[in-house]
């Protein structure tokens, strides 16, 4: 008999692996395209990755702006899904800095 797999399982699981991978890559890119210090490059990964895995799947849905729309039944896809979180890793330093500057300068006002 087979064993339900618990909640840990259905997060960790491979696709969620791939997607952290993409998404740590394009961090990787990021760093590598800017020269950062091998320091700054492991935190631009971290995040990158960090960021991919935290959205998933939702990445071809939260993209639609930048990237337009996808052909039906290809947002689940995984080669979208892990394009989608190579973009989400490259960018998601550059707009996290963005809000966190926006928010000091509203705390400065």
């Amino acid at each position: 008999m087979a064993q339900d797999p618990g909640p840990w399982a259905e997060i960790f699981n491979q696709r969620g692996a791939l997607i952290a991978f993409f998404g740590g890559l394009g961090g990787a890119v990021r760093s590598a395209a800017l020269k950062t210090t091998w320091r700054e490059s492991l935190r631009v990964v971290f995040v990158g990755s960090a960021t991919s895995f935290g959205v998933g799947t939702l990445a071809p849905y939260l993209l639609k702006p930048w990237v337009g729309d996808l052909p039906e039944g290809i947002h689940g896809a995984l080669g979208t899904i892990c394009a989608a979180a190579f973009l989400t890793g490259l960018i998601a330093v550059t707009m996290i800095e963005r809000w966190v500057d926006v928010s000091e300068k509203e705390k400065e006002k």
